[in-house]
C-alpha cells in the first residue's frame, strides 16, 4: 500500500511537471511569434534585429519553427522529462542570445528575456541543473560583453553582464526553492486528499456492510445513502442509487415526516412488505439538514420477548389445562352415558351430540396448549429441502388419502439446505398444508402448490392453494391465538406455526398478492448451502 501510494504520487508529480513544461512551451511559441512578426512587419520597437537583420531573420524564423516542434513534444510527453526540459532551455538561451546579439547587444535591454528562461529552469528541473542553466545564461551575456569589448562596438557592458549573471543565479535559486516548497505543499495536499478519499471509501464500505440498517434522507425526502442491510430489510435492493423514499417505503416516509413535525409516537413498528421483517426506525437531524435514520429489525427482539412471555404463560396454561382436563373428561363421559340412556329421545340426542363435539374441541385445545407448554428447545440440523418435502408430501397424501398429483412441488433451488429443527419444521408444514387442503377448491387439478425459491438471499417455502384466500377483516388477526374461520378449528394452528418459525430464526407471513399463499422465509445465516 505504501509503494502504491508513492508510485501514484510520483506519477501525479510527473503529470504536473509535464503540464508546466507545456505551459512554458506555449509561452516560447508566443514569444518566438512576436519576435518574428515584429521584425517582419517592421513594427515598434525598431531596435529588434536592427544591428544584424539577416541574423535576426534566420534565428527568429528557426526559433518559431523549433518552438512549434517543442510544443508538440511537450504536449505529447515525449522522452524523459528532465532531459527534454534541459535541452529546451538550452535552445532558448542560444536563440535568445543570438537575438540579443542581432539587436545590438546587452544595451538593447532584451537580456531580461533570459531571466524568464532561468526562472523556468529553477522551477522545472532539479537544483544542480537549474544552476547549470543559470550558468549558461550568464556565460551567454558575458560572451556578448566580451564580443562588444573586443570589437569596440559601443561601451563596455561587463557591469551589466555581471549584474544580469547575478540576477540569473539568484532567480534560479529562488525559483528552485519556491518550486520545492510548492511541490511539498502539493504532495501534502495530495496525500491528505488521498487519505480523505481512502477514509471516505472505508466509511462507505463499513456503512454498506454493517448489520445496522442506515438511511440518509435529504430535505426533499430523497434517499442519498442506503446500506445493504437497509435495502434488504425494506426489499429495495434494486432501487436506484438515489430515490424518493415515499415511492418505495411510504410508511417510513410518513413516519419521518411526523417526526419532523414533532408529533408524539412518530416512529412505530412497520413492515415494508408482508414477507419482510418488522422494523423500527430511529432518526437524528444532521447539520446539513439531512436526516440520519437507523432501522432496527425487531424480529429478534420480539422473538426473545415472545419466548419469555411463552415461558411464563406456558407454566400457567399448563396448570390450567390440567385442571380443566379432569372436569372436561367427566362432562364428556357423562354426556356419553346420557346419550346411551335416552337414545330414543331425538332432542336429548341432539344436545348430547353438542356436548360431545365441543368436548372434543376443548380437548383438542387443551392438547395444543399442553404441547406448547412442553415445547422442547430448538435442536437444529441440516435439512435438504427438496427431498425432505417430497417425503413429507408422500406421508401427508398417504395419511389423508389424497392423490399425490393433487399437490405440486416445484423448486428453483434444488440443492437448498437450511439449518432448522426438523421435527418443528414438519409440524409447521403439516399445519400449513392441512390448512391449504381444507380451503382449496378440490375440483380443480393440483389445487395446492409447494414452491421453494431463492429471492434476495432468502430461501422461501411457499404453500399456495387455489381457494378464496383470507378476508381483509381476518388478515388483521390471522396469527393471533384462538382466532379461526374454520368450523371446529382451535385457532392455534397458525399461531403455533408462527411461533415455531420464529424460534428457528425464520419468518411466517401471508402474501395476498400471490393468491392464498403462506411463506416461510429463512435468512442467509440459516442456510447451509445454496446452488
Amino acid at each position: 500500500m505504501v509503494g502504491e501510494y508513492f508510485s501514484t504520487t510520483k506519477s501525479e508529480q510527473d503529470q504536473a511537471s509535464w503540464r508546466a513544461l507545456t505551459l512554458f512551451s506555449g509561452y516560447r511559441l508566443f514569444l518566438a511569434a512576436i519576435l518574428f512578426v515584429v521584425f517582419y512587419l517592421q513594427l515598434a520597437p525598431e531596435f529588434i534585429g536592427n544591428k544584424y537583420p539577416l541574423l535576426h531573420h534566420f534565428v527568429s524564423l528557426s526559433y518559431l519553427m523549433v518552438a512549434v516542434l517543442l510544443m508538440i513534444f511537450s504536449s505529447r510527453h515525449w522522452g524523459i522529462f528532465v532531459t527534454q526540459c534541459s535541452i529546451q532551455l538550452i535552445i532558448d538561451i542560444i536563440a535568445l542570445a543570438l537575438i540579443i546579439h542581432a539587436a545590438g547587444g546587452l544595451q538593447s535591454g532584451l537580456g531580461a528575456l533570459l531571466v524568464v528562461v532561468v526562472v523556468a529552469g529553477g522551477a522545472l528541473i532539479p537544483g544542480r541543473l537549474a544552476v547549470f542553466i543559470a550558468a549558461i545564461a550568464t556565460l551567454s551575456v558575458l560572451l556578448e560583453a566580451v564580443y562588444a569589448e573586443l570589437t569596440g562596438v559601443g561601451q563596455s557592458h561587463f557591469a551589466q553582464a555581471g549584474m544580469l549573471g547575478a540576477i540569473f543565479f539568484i532567480t534560479a535559486l529562488l525559483a528552485h526553492l519556491l518550486s520545492r516548497t510548492m511541490q511539498r505543499s502539493q504532495m501534502l495536499a495530495e496525500q491528505q486528499a488521498q487519505d480523505l478519499n481512502k477514509l471516505a471509501n472505508l466509511n462507505q464500505h463499513i456503512i454498506s456492510r454493517m448489520q445496522v440498517a442506515v438511511l440518509v434522507v435529504d430535505e426533499q425526502g430523497r434517499v442519498t445513502l442506503c446500506n445493504q442491510s437497509a435495502a434488504k430489510f425494506m426489499g429495495i435492493e434494486h432501487a436506484p442509487k438515489e430515490f424518493l423514499l415515499k415511492q418505495y417505503v411510504p410508511e417510513l416516509a410518513d413516519q419521518i415526516w411526523r417526526w419532523k413535525q414533532h408529533l408524539p409516537d412518530a416512529f412505530e413498528p412497520f413492515q415494508a412488505r408482508a414477507d419482510l421483517p418488522e422494523l423500527l426506525a430511529r432518526a437524528t437531524q444532521l447539520d446539513s439538514g439531512e436526516v440520519l435514520v437507523f432501522i432496527e429489525n425487531t424480529t429478534a427482539l420480539a422473538q426473545h420477548a415472545q419466548q419469555l412471555k411463552l415461558a411464563s404463560l406456558g407454566r400457567l396454561t399448563a396448570s390450567i389445562a390440567h385442571e380443566i382436563r379432569n372436569p372436561l373428561s367427566a362432562i364428556s363421559h357423562a354426556g356419553e352415558l346420557l346419550a346411551e340412556t335416552v337414545s330414543h329421545d331425538a332432542s336429548v340426542s341432539k344436545l348430547t351430540g353438542i356436548i360431545q363435539r365441543h368436548s372434543v374441541r376443548m380437548n383438542s385445545i387443551i392438547e395444543t396448549i399442553l404441547e406448547m407448554s412442553r415445547r422442547k428447545n430448538v435442536e437444529p440440523s441440516v435439512v435438504v429441502l427438496s427431498p425432505w418435502l417430497e417425503k413429507l408430501l408422500e406421508e401427508y397424501c398417504e395419511i389423508k388419502h389424497i392423490p399425490p398429483q393433487q399437490i405440486l412441488l416445484t423448486s428453483t433451488a434444488p440443492l437448498a439446505r437450511i439449518c432448522t429443527d426438523e421435527e418443528q419444521l414438519h409440524q409447521v408444514m403439516w399445519n400449513l398444508i392441512d390448512n391449504a387442503w381444507h380451503y382449496a377448491d378440490k375440483e380443480q387439478t393440483q389445487p395446492i402448490e409447494i414452491r421453494v425459491t431463492l429471492l434476495s438471499e432468502d430461501i422461501h417455502i411457499d404453500v399456495i392453494d387455489n381457494g378464496a384466500g383470507v378476508s381483509p377483516q381476518a388478515m388483521q388477526h390471522l396469527f393471533e391465538p384462538f382466532h379461526s374461520e374454520r368450523t371446529g378449528g382451535t385457532g392455534l394452528g397458525l399461531y403455533l406455526a408462527r411461533e415455531l418459525c420464529q424460534a428457528n430464526g425464520a419468518r411466517l407471513s401471508y402474501l395476498p398478492e400471490l393468491g392464498s399463499c403462506f411463506r416461510i422465509s429463512y435468512p442467509p445465516q440459516r442456510q447451509e448451502f445454496i446452488q
